[in-house]
């Protein structure tokens, strides 16, 4: 399986329940909240990532 991002996953399930609404189910809700919250750290972490590479 490739390595695909937190976000990539995301946008993914996003794209596929907006365009099937009624396929939306409890799971997907929460499969969904806990995307976002990985992806809040994985932007986090790249922040800081970044942040340290400019600090040297």
């Amino acid at each position: 399986m490739a390595d695909t991002s937190t976000r990539d996953l995301l946008a993914r399930i996003l794209d596929r329940i907006s365009s099937d609404p009624e396929s939306w189910t409890d799971q997907d809700t929460e499969t969904i909240t806990r995307l976002r919250a990985a992806a809040e750290w994985e932007a986090a972490v790249e922040t800081l990532d970044t942040n340290l590479r400019l600090a040297g």
